[in-house]
């Protein structure tokens, strides 16, 4: 069994270390895999199918080996998409590998430690969880980092359309002088134009990047005003203005409900504290929890509280503005 459990974290270890690798040196690949196409294919043949999905399939064998075998049309484009908004650079194939690494690394250290198949498969599940659950606080964090940005953005283009520039300039501007994450997207929008993509759909493509309300309304201003005219410059202030104020009551919201976030954070971690305690200073008193069916049907009734608890807590807090 350790010789296993040994050769499976080893396993897990060289493919991290790969999908590493093929990380740091994505951009440096990209341009290496599009020369090659562009120089050996021939001139008369017809190019792929898909240059953009074949640009995205490079890497190592072993990436690709792998990912074939857990490629699934469906959970990769999910995972891709979701990846985008993360700003991750790698593919969804290769994001199941490493869910399905740390789960083997996960399921045999909880076999190594307890033995039972049991709770290795919730090892297993735990495991697989945990890449997509950082997935989803990274996601998290690059909108509420975009949110924050957008309004001095729209300042930023709303006066540099008053001074003569045009929308493609202004777009520049703010890839040049605002910081990450807003400067990547706005800079994404801006290659796209110079490539020849119409100007809605590069917006509508920052949309499907980043999942913002604020911005769904600043690029339908701006489609409006393209279709329609008007001042564009008087538009994006009133809507950094809408943006800020917004801003300003979410964060008289969320300091009104700090009481109630800090009182569900308590009352969530009180239980399994008070446990932890009760088990260093007494052990056969709790362990009757765990032993006798009564226990285990009460302790699974506790943890079904606790978490209906925090769901509700958690709806009570979230006011949306």
């Amino acid at each position: 069994m350790l010789i296993i459990i040994s050769v499976l974290v080893f396993v897990v270890m060289i493919a991290l270390i790969v999908v590493t690798y093929n990380i740091i040196t994505a951009d440096k690949q990209a341009v290496d895999r599009r020369l090659d196409r562009y120089i050996r294919q021939p001139a008369l043949s017809a190019p792929s199918e898909n240059p953009v999905t074949e640009n995205r399939r490079g890497g190592f064998r072993l990436i690709q080996v792998i990912g074939t075998y857990v490629e699934s049309p469906q959970v990769t484009r999910w995972f891709e998409h979701r990846l985008i908004q993360a700003g991750l650079p790698i593919r969804g194939s290769e994001f199941l590998v490493v869910c399905t690494g740390v789960a083997v690394l996960a399921a045999g250290l909880f076999m190594l430690l307890t033995g039972k198949l049991i709770l290795a498969v919730l090892g297993a599940v735990l495991g697989f969880s945990l890449p997509v659950l950082f997935l989803k606080t990274k996601i998290a964090r690059r909108t509420a980092a975009f949110n924050g940005q957008l309004g001095d953005s729209l300042v930023l283009i709303a006066n540099s359309l008053r001074t003569g520039y045009s929308f493609m300039q202004a777009i520049e501007m703010v890839s040049r002088e605002m910081p990450r994450p807003i400067a990547e997207e706005f800079a994404r929008v801006l290659k796209e134009m110079n490539l020849g993509v119409s100007t809605e759909d590069a917006m509508n493509n920052l949309a499907k990047r980043v999942d913002s309300d604020d911005l769904d309304l600043v690029i339908t201003a701006v489609l409006i005003q393209r279709q329609v005219g008007g001042n564009l410059a008087e538009i994006l202030d009133n809507i950094a203005g809408t943006i800020r104020e917004r801003v300003k009551m979410k964060g008289k919201i969320r300091t009104l409900t700090a009481q109630g976030r800090i009182s569900g954070l308590i009352i969530s971690l009180l239980p399994i504290f008070v446990g932890l305690m009760i088990y260093i200073i007494n052990p056969e008193y709790i362990k009757v929890l765990f032993v006798h069916p009564m226990g285990r049907l009460m302790l699974v009734a506790g943890v079904v509280s606790q978490l209906l608890g925090i769901v509700l807590i958690r709806k009570i807090v979230n006011i949306e503005v």
